[in-house]
């Protein structure tokens, strides 16, 4: 049967809609590219420092998240200032910042420091590339709406930040790195039922540390 053709109306609404969902979207990953400066921030402070900072962060977004969900005037408020950030299922749960920054102070506190900032980098830049670049030139898309031109820039990301890591920081051996690289980037495409940030931080220093162990290297504290 013969698709019918839409009406230019109907080209209009669709064209407005795929705007606002790509502005949506560049504003949650502007959102991602700014959490870099909390890596950034790990390299430079003294452990125990940014263990202070980030720990106290996070446990701050669990208790406003969880105040969001049970009480009603601060849910109100809350919304209506982040209602066009959050994505559906986050209005009921926790928002994708709260579990960004449980994920990284609990890389923060499980990992060397190499391993964890390279693993925050891998959620900060890989994540925000994979996902701008999949919806503004994403056209091979799989069943769950993830395209491989997303995935093949995150993994590009990522594989950038190991290297500088590695670079900068012996903590960090390159071929753990280009490992959990690769592990970081194939979670954030895969259809899995936890939260990115989680996934992807987290899944990205158990690579590193899991590489490091077969390959019988030690990361630096």
């Amino acid at each position: 049967m013969r698709a019918l053709k839409p009406t230019p109306r109907q080209a209009v609404r669709a064209a407005r809609t795929a705007g606002g969902l790509m502005r949506r979207e560049a504003a949650r990953k502007a959102i991602h590219l700014s959490s870099a400066v909390i890596p950034l921030l790990v390299w430079v402070l003294p452990r125990p420092l940014a263990v202070l900072l980030l720990v106290p962060v996070a446990l701050a977004a669990v208790v406003i998240d969880t105040a969001r969900m049970r009480m009603r005037a601060f849910r109100y408020i809350f919304l209506r200032w982040t209602r066009t950030l959050l994505r559906h299922h986050e209005r009921h749960g926790f928002a994708g910042a709260t579990w960004m920054v449980i994920a990284y102070a609990a890389v923060l506190l499980l990992f060397p420091k190499a391993i964890a900032v390279a693993a925050m980098l891998f959620n900060g830049l890989g994540d925000a590339a994979a996902a701008l670049v999949g919806k503004r030139w994403g056209r091979h898309r799989t069943a769950w709406g993830k395209s491989w031109e997303g995935f093949a820039a995150g993994l590009a990301t990522n594989v950038g930040v190991a290297i500088a890591v590695s670079a900068l920081d012996g903590g960090l051996p390159l071929a753990a790195g280009l490992f959990g690289a690769a592990a970081a980037a194939a979670v954030e495409f895969a259809d899995l039922p936890l939260d990115d940030n989680l996934r992807v931080t987290v899944g990205g220093a158990l690579a590193i540390a899991l590489a490091a162990a077969v390959l019988g290297i030690a990361g630096a504290g």
